[in-house]
């Protein structure tokens, strides 16, 4: 009995399409299919190309055909064993292949002799003469088709089941009613109708048809997502009772004197950063912004600067880090950056227990504490604060609207406090605007004056003996080496240098008067604090590690790095490893151990030796890894691309940023006739992590 239309709605369970039962829809099920336009939205991975129709003639080995042709003999079967082979005799114009099937019996009886087919196969060659092998092929009469759609599969289903079901969707489901862009929209972006994207996305006439879908379908997740991350930022904007920041005239000039007092003059990019911070804190709406920076640009005095602010307008700040260890060094070097204030800081980690721990609650809610530094411990619901005003925190820690309520919470003034995130990965300035879309973005480009930039080469196993040297020299002009390895233990059938390995040779036979020691994640923190201590007061010459030392280790005498199998790590890791040198006044050099002979991998090494520029790299690692691998977009909290190339779509990034911006600037509430249908297609963009309360 045939399904009526009006039964047929977008968010149907796909078992309500013929051919679908329970079984087959938890086939479905396991690739994010449940409902009907989930299907919809499942593009095909590529196209069997059936636009133009070949000469037998004109056939070579290994060439895909599309031939129409009549069966000029009966099929014949032939069985070898548990081999099945159908053999039939095709004819065109006077030219004539075979085709071959195997293990198909059941195509003897339904190729008919003297009837017009139109076969798709490869071309191989059996003895003197050409055939197909396994061809698909459709009676010439029938075929509606240009383009076959070639779609990703799960065990248990096939091409067959995903064609039908989607042929059956496009022609009974009121694609129209599912069209989410304004016509105006459309208009002004020369886009076609979602029900032409749909239809042409799974059954082109032409590669053009192709392009027109792609572009619609792509500009959609794109600009859904972005008008998503706008109406977040407008929210947090509207929604959020932030502190209202006022210094008198006794705090500005314990400011402007800290500033003058600093050991170093601040770049352009440093005081343009101040001054964005400056103006978000004191303008009394809630302040979301990222500053991001390249390896050693100084972002750390610029997050000083904010909380300084705040102190001395009055608030407490907390300054969130992944690890203990970085908690750690950010304490350190925040108790540098004040040592000539009344600034109080306090670090608090998951291993600081007991009475020390109840002595800094009892300070912090009393306001004995001005800025406290820790991990993900300042989250506890213990952790109450007297006046809280600021939170800055590290990029891997995007809030969601659970902590940003938890921080209100225990803020002791039921405020939001501001919140500055902190970035050291440098990033494509298309891709922030997706990333980032819900922050107000401040970057610093510039280094410090007198930084060297690290001279950086390759090596082979060949060259050990003169990298060895090279460690020597370092180390008797009292100078110190990081020695940077994939991983902690030896892993069986891996070729891979592991941490303990490479200690243990450098410890016993290479370096064996010096001072080594071994960093990882599995040791405590307690440990690990020490190594770092020991190896910053330069008790240690040579620090053997894994890629725990990523990010915020900074020791101005380290000026040489190794690291091994350096194929293994990605662009923007190497960079981000060997931005923990460089950091003095001396030359510094890094060596990347590799024997790899995979071009990509050996032109990621290449490019890190031609620049030191983050932003630069940036660039090349997104267009050498691929968008899919490329550092960002699923571990920040948001959806991913079914059709969007984030590479080779960042004009299209750009575009829908500004048709974005354009439309909430002129209808910030979607109270629009034309634009009201865009809310829950937004919604349906957002993930939980940036779900906001629209």
């Amino acid at each position: 009995m045939p399904i009526p239309e009006s039964a047929i709605k977008k968010y149907s369970p796909v078992n309500i399409l013929p051919g679908i039962g329970a079984k087959k829809a938890s086939l479905f099920e396991k690739l994010g299919l449940k409902t009907v336009q989930d299907l919809l939205y499942f593009f095909p991975r590529d196209y069997e190309d059936w636009s133009e129709r070949h000469a037998i003639r004109d056939a070579n080995i290994g060439q895909w055909l599309t031939l129409e042709a009549i069966v000029v003999n009966t099929p014949t079967i032939q069985r070898k064993g548990r081999l099945t082979i159908i053999r039939a005799r095709l004819e065109q114009d006077g030219s004539s292949i075979s085709a071959t099937w195997f293990n198909q019996p059941w195509i003897q009886k339904q190729i008919k002799l003297g009837k017009k087919y139109v076969f798709h196969g490869q071309v191989d060659r059996r003895g003197r003469f050409f055939s197909l092998q396994n061809p698909y092929y459709i009676e010439a009469e029938k075929i509606n088709f240009f383009f076959r759609p070639i779609y990703p599969l799960t065990q248990g289903l096939t091409q067959r089941d995903f064609r039908q079901a989607i042929q059956f969707a496009l022609r009974q489901l009121k694609i129209g009613e599912m069209e989410p862009l304004p016509p105006s929209l459309r208009r002004e972006y020369k886009l076609c109708t979602l029900e032409y994207a749909l239809q042409n996305i799974h059954y082109p006439t032409s590669r053009h048809d192709i392009k027109v879908a792609r572009t619609r379908l792509g500009f959609d997740e794109l600009f859904l997502l972005q008008m998503a991350l706008r109406l977040v930022k407008q929210k947090h904007q509207e929604q959020s009772l932030t502190p209202l920041l006022k210094i008198n005239s006794t705090g500005e000039r314990k400011l402007q004197h800290w500033v003058a007092s600093l050991p170093f003059d601040l770049t352009g990019d440093q005081q343009k950063a101040i001054a964005d911070i400056r103006s978000d804190l004191l303008r009394g709406k809630f302040m979301n912004r990222l500053i991001q920076g390249d390896v050693g640009s100084g972002k750390t005095v610029v997050a000083a600067y904010g909380m300084a602010l705040a102190t001395w307008a009055g608030y407490q700040s907390v300054f969130m880090a992944p690890t203990s260890i970085l908690a750690e060094q950010h304490y350190s070097t925040l108790r540098d950056l004040y040592k000539n204030t009344n600034i109080r800081l306090a670090l608090l980690t998951g291993d600081i227990r007991n009475n020390a721990r109840s002595e800094i609650l009892s300070n912090l809610l009393a306001g004995q504490i001005d800025i406290l530094i820790g991990t993900h411990a300042v989250l506890e619901k213990t952790v109450k604060y007297k006046n809280l005003g600021l939170c800055i925190t590290d990029e891997q820690h995007r809030f969601g609207v659970d902590q940003r309520a938890a921080l209100g919470e225990f803020s002791g003034n039921d405020l939001y406090p501001h919140l500055l995130v902190m970035s050291a990965t440098p990033i494509p300035r298309t891709l922030a605007l997706i990333i980032y879309g819900d922050l107000d973005i401040t970057l610093i480009k510039e280094k410090p004056p007198g930084r060297i930039p690290v001279a950086t080469y390759t090596a082979r196993e060949k060259d050990r003996g003169r990298v060895e040297r090279l460690m020597w020299q370092r180390i008797e002009k009292g100078q110190q080496i990081y020695v940077v390895c994939p991983l902690i233990e030896d892993s069986s059938g891996q070729e891979l240098e592991s941490a303990t390995g490479v200690f243990n040779y450098l410890s016993q036979q290479a370096f064996p008067e010096n001072k080594i020691a071994l960093l990882h994640g599995k040791l405590t923190s307690k440990v690990k604090s020490k190594i770092l201590n020991d190896f910053n007061d330069r008790n240690i010459n040579i620090l053997v590690t894994t890629t725990v030392i990523e990010v915020g280790i900074d020791n101005p005498n380290a000026t040489m790095m190794v690291i091994e199998n350096a194929e293994r790590f990605g662009l923007a890791q190497l960079h981000q490893l060997r931005g923990r040198i460089g950091r003095g006044i001396e030359e510094s050099l890094c060596v990347l151990m590799s024997e790899t002979s995979e071009p990509k991998a050996r032109r990621r090494l290449t490019v890190l030796c031609q620049s030191n520029d983050g932003f630069a790299l940036a660039e090349e690692d997104l267009k050498l890894r691929g968008p899919g691998d490329f550092f960002g977009v699923k571990q920040h909290g948001l959806p991913e691309f079914k059709i969007v190339n984030l590479y080779e779509d960042q004009d299209l990034i750009t575009q829908t940023s500004k048709a974005a911006e354009t439309l909430l600037n002129l209808d910030p509430n979607l109270e629009r006739l034309e634009n009201r249908k865009l809310l829950p297609y937004i919604k349906r963009r957002l993930t939980y992590e940036l779900e906001p309360v629209l």
